[in-house]
């Protein structure tokens, strides 16, 4: 995919993928592998992007500010929006309600142009997509269907500034991004309540208790805004350790932080991109594997819920998650 010196290595999902995969062996869940070769369409990635710069990444191989261009990267990054594309549908269709891809969450990339190692912004094509369908309200005068609303949280240590501004044009989206105000892009320093549009840029050195009252906020906003959907970019470089950010978290602490989300909204669908984490082969795989877990927690009364890694399902039994089950004190 990359070369050692990029920053981005694609083993990293690979790795999460396989720790996931490994504790639900140890628990006796039963596994299915999936595969998809889905392409979006062009006239689907228009939903963020516009046509000259789908095309100069398609046919011209335009890829990321790192890369350069290289040709065989513009289908890899179709894949990657693909990837959350298909995550959507497997909870939009009432498979799943909870759905995980550890390429997705693209959160840089803007309407023209790439950014931050973000080629195609899947979550703002993912939650546009999810506000093309509907969903039934009763009310004293008959009932209606109505277009659903996101809800997008992104705990990523770098500020969402993509998926922020391609979906702030839209009330039925609320994003909300945390992150290290002191590094790249620099900007996500204020709220815009008009357009669902909130910020918690943390200090160098902020770590789990922060983020924990971030979740808490986020939380007590989507009660207000009431959700159909919540998308959450999980970024694990916010790390300590991490070399890209100054934050502090510990794994259990976006776990925690993950986990607070779920138990506020059992009876949503999930869905869960990885976003950064340049910690390959240790941190960022155990951090995603343990948030993409921490996600798929019972839901309301099923006995059980699925959680859609994208190339594979495993199925999570209750009793199997006993250990994960007590907050963080």
């Amino acid at each position: 995919m990359f070369d050692a010196s990029h920053p981005t290595q694609g083993r990293r999902f690979m790795n999460a993928r396989d720790l996931v995969l490994a504790h639900a062996a140890e628990s006796g869940v039963r596994v299915t592998q999936l595969e998809s070769d889905l392409l979006p369409a062009f006239s689907t990635m228009q939903l963020a992007h516009t046509a000259e710069y789908v095309e100069s990444v398609v046919l011209g191989g335009e890829c990321d500010e790192w890369s350069g261009s290289r040709p065989d990267l513009g289908r890899l990054a179709l894949q990657m929006a693909g990837g959350t594309i298909l995550a959507l549908d497997s909870l939009l269709s009432g498979e799943t309600m909870t759905a995980v891809h550890f390429a997705g969450a693209k959160h840089h990339a803007m309407r023209d142009r790439s950014s931050g190692f973000c080629v195609f912004a899947d979550f703002a094509i993912a939650a546009k997509l999810a506000m093309s369908r509907t969903r039934v309200i009763q009310t004293p005068r008959g009932t209606f269907r109505v277009p659903m609303r996101v809800a997008i949280l992104d705990i990523d240590a770098h500020h969402g500034d993509g998926t922020e501004r391609l979906t702030s044009d839209d009330d039925r989206i609320l994003t909300m991004s945390v992150h290290d105000r002191s590094i790249f892009p620099g900007t996500g320093r204020g709220d815009d309540p008009a357009s669902h549009v909130y910020n918690t840029p943390l200090e160098p050195g902020s770590g789990d208790e922060q983020l924990a009252d971030a979740a808490a906020y986020f939380v007590g906003l989507c009660e207000r805004f009431n959700p159909d959907l919540i998308m959450i970019a999980a970024g694990a470089d916010g790390l300590d350790g991490d070399p890209l950010s100054t934050l502090t978290y510990t794994v259990e602490g976006l776990e925690y932080a993950v986990r607070y989300v779920r138990r506020g909204f059992r009876d949503l669908p999930m869905l869960i991109g990885g976003a950064g984490g340049y910690r390959p082969d240790d941190l960022t795989p155990r951090a995603w594997a343990r948030m993409a877990v921490a996600a798929a927690l019972p839901v309301g009364d099923s006995e059980r819920t699925w959680c859609d890694l994208g190339d594979c399902d495993y199925e999570l039994d209750p009793e199997d998650l006993e250990d994960l089950e007590e907050d963080r004190t």
